[in-house]
């Protein structure tokens, strides 16, 4: 998996995350607005996909309604949970279904014969178990700051986006070790 697709992917997520930043009504409105949009645009010019692409869809819808339209505090102060918690629900549904998320993005580096391969499904399983972790951290870590808001903001979004970058690099190292294994396996092979 590339880095750079990793990071388009989760572009809105990061827009937001970088607008919304500090406690700001305005910023956080302007965050949702901007991501929501991103969110639309990259779906409809398909370069966004799979579940991250619907859990940005449901979540950008939700704080549509309750943070933008409705303003609805419950909803505001418990938002980052909301958001974590959205990523990681849709990534342990995407693995129950038997469709991990990051299955539909390694197929772009794959050869079609590998797609149904025991390897390739392991792989993408093992990638996407990495990142329901790290957004159940994030999760995790939304309900601490809930709990315990005294530690400056950005202490907390430190925290969660180095986790994000944590998933990108251990999903490059990953692709990039798989595609070498397939190689040095290719490259064995009697002709």
């Amino acid at each position: 998996m590339d880095a750079l697709k990793l990071m388009l992917a989760f572009s809105p997520w990061l827009a937001f995350w970088l607008i919304s930043g500090g406690h700001s009504q305005a910023r956080l409105q302007i965050g949702i607005i901007v991501a929501a949009v991103m969110v639309v645009v990259m779906g409809l010019a398909k370069l966004h996909r799979g579940i991250i692409l619907w859990a940005g869809v449901i979540f950008f819808s939700f704080a549509l309604i309750f943070v933008v339209w409705l303003q609805e505090l419950w909803v505001i102060q418990r938002l980052g949970i909301f958001a974590s918690g959205t990523l990681f629900l849709l990534t342990i549904l995407s693995m129950l279904s038997g469709h991990p998320f990051t299955e539909s993005y390694s197929r772009e580096h794959a050869p079609r014969e590998l797609w149904n391969s025991p390897a390739f499904i392991r792989g993408n399983f093992i990638v996407t178990g990495a990142w329901g972790l790290i957004f159940l951290a994030n999760t995790l870590l939304n309900l601490t700051k809930f709990y315990y808001p005294k530690e400056n903001e950005w202490f907390y979004r430190g925290i969660e986006l180095s986790f994000f970058g944590l998933g990108v690099l251990f999903s490059t190292l990953y692709s990039r070790s798989a595609r070498r294994k397939r190689s040095q396996l290719a490259a064995s092979e009697p002709r």
